[in-house]
């Protein structure tokens, strides 16, 4: 049995509830389901389309493990989760979206934290959430969607046709290109749920210290390819940070590149 520190004041059955627990002689363990669902920030859910999501659920205040695994299933209906206006608490998931499920053995109330990380396909812009709340004993959490987290950005690649180029042959301007895809996988396209004309995806380009300006990327006529170009009429070392944004969600994700431009 775990010794709490509690966090805030509990309400007076719950308080009850937890004396008891304490005064009983021995405890029995009651089997109690968890089912965790991953949802990219204004998309869908991470599954099987980018690998899934790492899940790991702790004991908030003793950091002892209780469950791990990876979130597997498909994203979603897009019209059920991206379409429709709903109540709220009204479920989007279906049977065979991405979810992780854990059984915990608990003989007493427990504060657990959920974290995510993902999508494990896309490690170099996967990023990381935590939630946390109360679980009792028997009393699973599995109604609805389960317990959803949410992870926030956009996969972003950037891409340099060379890593190095001579002032000839950087010309009028050098190619950029980056892939911008939501957490879930999902494809960013002109009019579509994920809308290429509504994201502002670009290049800050810097030299040693001095920002040489902001260019931008655009829609490259195929799913999620963004492109654009940027004037180099110096040698040394170019720093380049691609960036989408999303400027109704404020959903962002970032790559970095780098470039060498010499005299010849």
């Amino acid at each position: 049995m775990v010794t709490y520190t509690m966090p805030a004041p509990l309400p007076g059955r719950l308080a009850t509830g937890l004396l008891l627990f304490g005064l009983t002689g021995s405890v029995i363990a009651e089997s109690t389901d968890i089912t965790v669902r991953v949802i990219a920030r204004n998309a869908m859910f991470v599954g099987d389309l980018v690998e899934g999501a790492q899940v790991t659920v702790t004991d908030a205040v003793t950091g002892e493990m209780l469950a791990q695994g990876v979130t597997a299933g498909h994203a979603g209906d897009a019209k059920r989760i991206m379409g429709k206006a709903r109540k709220r608490g009204t479920p989007v998931a279906g049977e065979t979206d991405a979810h992780f499920t854990a059984t915990l053995e608990l003989d007493e109330p427990r504060y657990v934290q959920v974290t995510a990380f993902g999508p494990l396909q896309r490690r170099q812009s996967a990023t990381r959430t935590s939630m946390t709340q109360w679980i009792v004993p028997g009393r699973h959490l599995t109604g609805g969607d389960g317990w959803v987290v949410e992870l926030a950005g956009f996969f972003v690649h950037g891409d340099l046709a060379a890593n190095a180029v001579s002032l000839a042959e950087a010309g009028a301007g050098v190619a950029v290109e980056a892939e911008v895809v939501p957490m879930c996988g999902c494809p960013v396209e002109p009019g579509s749920y994920w809308n290429a004309d509504s994201y502002e995806v670009a290049a800050l380009v810097t030299r040693g210290e001095t920002l040489l300006g902001r260019y931008p990327l655009r829609y490259a006529d195929t799913s999620s390819d963004f492109a654009g170009t940027f004037p180099v009429e110096l040698p040394g070392l170019y720093d380049i940070t691609v960036y989408a944004y999303d400027p109704a969600s404020g959903n962002t994700g970032v790559d970095h590149l780098t470039l060498t431009v010499t005299e010849e």
